[in-house]
């Protein structure tokens, strides 16, 4: 939230487990609009390409929550 205060677009990345948490946070903190990219689980113990499939996703998320607007 630092760098996002000096004007250095950013994206928190957190898993859907702590979403919640996030929102709280964002709010808490002055900004609800933060983007925030989420991972759903399991992250680990998956098949390769189950893992690969939601790196791809979150990914996704995450370009375009910095080349919005």
């Amino acid at each position: 939230m630092e760098l996002e205060r000096r004007g250095v677009p950013t994206v928190t990345v957190c898993s859907h487990l702590f979403e919640r948490l996030g929102n709280v946070e964002r709010r808490s903190l002055g900004m609800p609009d933060l983007p925030m990219a989420i991972a759903h689980h399991p992250i680990g113990g998956v098949a390769p390409d189950t893992a690969i499939a939601k790196a791809d996703a979150l990914f996704s998320a995450i370009e375009a929550a910095l080349t919005k607007g």
